[in-house]
């Protein structure tokens, strides 16, 4: 059975306001495209302006998640929707950029109006055991 469902991240769906370290964006979901696809807008406008989009679906015929991910650096990373220590999260299932290193997205401490988002790297693989991760983005969400 498929630990995330089609809809694990209806919870993600809306306008949020984005706090990290002396920053904000503005991050936008919606659900598109007959209900199958969730479109992410995140505009950045402090401490610098950076613009992202990622295309989030739940595959049903391979039983998961999946997303890609592009933004105005011209960064390209494909995602698999995976467990972490109960999270709904998305993580690279190789290692990707010049670092050759996984990442992962998770998201925590879900409420209806709030959660906390966590942007992490390892050179580990996802699936080793006792794989060192290091947090290198963490966000506060807040619905608009």
């Amino acid at each position: 059975m498929d630990a995330l469902g089609p809809n694990t991240f209806d919870f993600w769906i809306g306008e949020w306001d984005c706090h990290f370290d002396g920053g904000h964006a503005v991050n936008t979901i919606t659900r598109e495209y007959g209900g199958k696809v969730l479109v992410e807008r995140f505009v950045a406008d402090s401490p610098q302006p950076f613009e992202g989009l990622s295309l989030s679906v739940h595959d049903e015929h391979l039983g998961g998640w999946r997303q890609t991910w592009v933004d105005e650096g011209g960064s390209y990373w494909a995602f698999e929707g995976v467990l972490v220590n109960g999270d709904p999260s998305f993580a690279t299932p190789v290692p990707v950029d010049a670092g050759q290193v996984y990442k992962r997205m998770v998201f925590s401490d879900i409420t209806p109006d709030a959660f906390s988002w966590r942007w992490e790297s390892s050179p580990d693989g996802p699936d080793v055991e006792g794989a060192q991760w290091t947090v290198n983005w963490e966000i506060a969400y807040t619905r608009r």
